[in-house]
């Protein structure tokens, strides 16, 4: 892999992850404000409309000025530097690279449907749900800084166990914040 990359300008691998980090970055905050745009719906007027007005012009312009300008140059960037270097498409780990950002795109495009879902007063779930898929973005982010640094030593065996052990603790956390966050509510 490491022959495959030598040769690309500097200044375009650190502007492809440059548009990779502001991508996650605007992810993070978008899914974020769904939530507080969620706990807003259940407030009384006029809060309420001053409040969802603001969390919608805050979602649309970290979406569209922030996100998929960051994910398009992310994909731009990446088209160049496979053009540059061609043997980058034989190298198995870009497969399961492709494989990972194909999976990330599927997450970006229902982050895109939330919003307007959002935008239109229909969303189904609750506060808690959607800050559970806030999470996902930064087990996405997890997941792809465990593959680049283990890159050369990682076999399927080890990615699927990791994977799995991965999925154990993420099941033990969310059922923990979910009793927690019910204890609280009976609580009150």
């Amino acid at each position: 892999m490491d022959n495959a990359v030598i040769g690309i300008p500097a200044f375009l691998k650190a502007l492809h992850l440059f548009a990779l980090i502001v991508f996650f970055a605007g992810t993070f905050h978008i899914v974020r404000l769904f939530v507080v745009h969620r706990e807003a719906m259940a407030r009384w007027e006029p809060d309420r409309k001053i409040l969802l007005d603001q969390f919608t012009s805050m979602e649309h312009r970290a979406l569209y000025f922030v996100v998929w300008p960051a994910l398009l140059a992310f994909i731009g960037l990446g088209g160049w530097m496979l053009y540059l270097r061609p043997a980058l498409l034989k190298v198995p780990f870009m497969h399961v690279l492709f494989g990972y950002f194909a999976v990330l795109l599927v997450y970006h495009f229902s982050v895109h449907r939330l919003h307007l879902r959002l935008k239109r007063g229909e969303v189904q779930w609750s506060a808690f749900q959607l800050s559970l898929w806030a999470q996902v973005a930064t087990l996405f982010l997890f997941v792809l800084v465990v593959l680049l640094i283990f890159r050369s030593r990682m076999d399927w065996v080890w990615g699927s166990f990791g994977l799995l052990i991965l999925g154990g603790v993420a099941t033990v956390v969310v059922n923990s914040l979910r009793g927690r966050r019910e204890k609280t509510l009976n609580d009150a």
